[in-house]
């Protein structure tokens, strides 16, 4: 079988460059997919680069920016900040249900898309398709993500794909820590700088409250005001009073402000850990 021979040349060159390619040729033999990508999220900095099959430089680019910063916005790193376990997820069941409002990614240098799953996508990504993730857990409370993208246009993933990439799953994700063993060491070092839920627990201190702290970060998040509801035990009238008490406070009058403000925290965030790491930021950076 095609997928056991690519899987078991993976685990011979799990200390080669080339591992996390076979271990991806070893999935397309048994769920094919138009391109797929690989990175490892950690709680304190930016997700390290693994793997991806994009055929240009425009997807290549696309990849950079997501590792840049598009990647606070993702429903995998969020679910990671709240103990994503091990597993096989479609991309969509993991969002908030208010996460893709345009307030947020306008932002972020993400474009809206309607004919996007989730609705927007980051600049320069492949567009019209479906994802669908396998998570790995990691030492040291890193989490793996390998994702896989195929037109929607062509019907997506069926249940039988993720019903194969499950059967899979535990033999990929044994190969997969193997192969990290190696290349995460070799991965080069990187400005470590608060992770997104840190940052998002400074923002708005000693200016709101404890309970308003909670809310502005739950908006952040992408979560509506029902959902915050749901969350924090409180009716959304409450909810709707904190959201204006804060925006009041803040001196805000929308929720693109609000999420303005925070780029602007976590900018200087970055730039502190850039400056205290010996490296300064770029003028796109600081500008």
């Amino acid at each position: 079988m095609a997928f056991n021979a690519s899987a078991a040349k993976a685990i011979d060159r799990c200390d080669r460059s080339d591992a996390p390619y076979l271990l991806l040729d070893a999935i397309n033999h048994v769920v094919p997919f138009k391109f797929a990508m690989s990175v490892v999220y950690r709680r304190d900095a930016a997700p390290v680069y693994v793997a991806d099959t994009f055929p240009d430089r425009t997807g290549k680019r696309a990849l950079e920016l997501y590792i840049e910063g598009t990647y606070l916005l993702n429903p995998v790193y969020n679910a990671y900040l709240g103990g994503l376990k091990a597993g096989v997820y479609r991309l969509r069941d993991l969002a908030p249900d208010a996460y893709f409002s345009s307030d947020h990614y306008r932002q972020f240098k993400v474009q809206q898309q309607a004919d996007e799953e989730l609705g927007y996508r980051t600049y320069g990504w492949p567009a019209g398709m479906e994802e669908v993730v396998i998570a790995i857990e990691l030492p040291k409370n890193e989490l793996a993500e390998i994702s896989f993208y195929r037109r929607v246009s062509l019907g997506g993933f069926s249940d039988t794909d993720c019903d194969t990439l499950c059967a899979i799953e535990p033999l990929v994700s044994a190969i997969y820590r193997r192969i990290w063993q190696h290349c995460g060491k070799d991965s080069k070092s990187e400005a470590r700088w608060t992770s997104f839920d840190a940052l998002l627990g400074d923002f708005g201190k000693g200016q709101l409250s404890p309970r308003e702290c909670n809310v502005a970060h739950m908006i952040l998040k992408g979560h509506s005001s029902e959902s915050i509801s749901r969350n924090l035990g409180i009716s959304v009238t409450t909810v709707k009073t904190h959201r204006q008490n804060l925006y009041a406070k803040l001196g805000l009058s929308t929720q693109q402000e609000l999420f303005s403000l925070f780029l602007m925290s976590l900018q200087k965030q970055r730039e502190t850990a850039l400056v205290g790491s010996g490296q300064a930021p770029s003028q796109a950076e600081s500008g």
